[in-house]
């Protein structure tokens, strides 16, 4: 496993020294453990900076789909949505026969 640059140079050095098999092997696993933690914060970032992009991509599709006043309040533009285009066209209801 390559080592990570932020474990302290003391552990190679006591490593060399030969000082018991059970404090290198411990001092292994602090080093794996902190180079975990080093991936771990990595990935949590990608996934940070992943989700952000998804946002805006997803703002930018909306844009595209919605009228010109996408940015109005949500209410008012389902009210007039919902309205149908005749009655829209003009103030009243159009009258039918004579």
């Amino acid at each position: 496993m390559a080592r990570s640059p932020f474990v302290p140079m003391e552990a190679g050095r006591e490593q060399g020294a030969g000082g018991g098999g059970a404090a290198t092997k411990g001092q292994e696993q602090q080093a794996a453990e902190a180079a975990v933690l080093l991936v771990h914060s990595q990935v949590r970032r990608i996934k940070r900076e992943d989700e952000e992009v998804r946002e805006r991509l997803l703002k930018l599709r909306l844009l595209e789909t919605r009228p010109a006043g996408a940015f109005c309040d949500p209410v008012a533009w389902r009210a007039s949505r919902s309205l149908s285009p005749l009655r829209r066209a003009g103030n009243g209801g159009i009258p039918v026969g004579d």
